[in-house]
């Protein structure tokens, strides 16, 4: 994390977080996006963190689309494995959206496929 102003992924999730506030009782089913992906890269682990982090304060579900990727990192991967823990212990739920197949086979690398794809037979493509 750096110590210049706030970029654009702060602003968006600082604007999100007050749009939520506000309409906390009208909404709740609608839940906090994260996109993971940003001009052709990912979002760094600390800034996935933070970000993983004022999703689960904000007390909803939460979608992270991870269109645009192929990998994540040891430390992203252990985020959203923590954020998927972290909303079932709050009774809430992780999604996970636009999975690419190499990014899929991540997730079954780390034992993670049942927790996010089901029982679903991986596929040969």
């Amino acid at each position: 994390m750096t110590s210049e102003g706030p970029n654009e992924l702060d602003q968006c999730v600082h604007a999100t977080e007050a749009r939520q506030a506000e309409s906390q009782g009208e909404h709740d089913w609608q839940p906090a996006v994260i996109a993971a992906e940003r001009s052709g890269d990912w979002m760094p682990a600390d800034e996935l963190r933070e970000t993983a982090l004022a999703a689960v304060e904000a007390g909803r579900d939460v979608t992270l689309s991870l269109a645009g990727l192929n990998h994540l990192d040891a430390s992203a991967m252990q985020i959203v494995l923590a954020l998927d823990v972290e909303q079932k212990h709050r009774g809430r739920h992780l999604q996970l959206a636009n999975v690419s197949p190499p990014l899929r086979q991540w997730f079954e690398y780390a034992g993670a496929t049942g927790h996010f794809f089901g029982t679903e037979q991986k596929s040969d493509a």
